[in-house]
């Protein structure tokens, strides 16, 4: 009796491979979507740190303080008391203290 091997891949060989390329390309998916999050926080915390700082600037110079800062078509909300200015922005906050 001659065997001839099977010269394909079988259905369920098939199948079980689409399956892991499907777990592969879903876990670099939200791996990427969780960068890019991440990364648009730092950005966002940069920009109102450098916002607070020249805040400071302004105190410091006798300039009044801003209270909307738009930039980068971001909206920031500034709250200048006593020696503290706050910085709202879309995805958090943050305070300075001047001196």
């Amino acid at each position: 009796m001659i065997l001839i091997p099977n010269k394909g891949m079988g259905m369920l060989s098939f199948l079980v491979t689409l399956m892991i390329f499907g777990f592969l390309f879903t876990a670099i998916g939200k791996w990427s979507a969780n960068q890019r999050q991440h990364a648009a926080v730092i950005y966002q915390q940069y920009q109102a740190i450098q916002i607070a700082e020249n805040q400071g600037q302004r105190q410091f110079l006798d300039l009044s303080c801003e209270s909307n800062v738009r930039q980068n078509a971001l909206h920031f909300t500034v709250d200048c008391s006593g020696n503290k200015i706050t910085v709202r922005y879309p995805l958090g906050e943050i305070s300075l203290k001047t001196e």
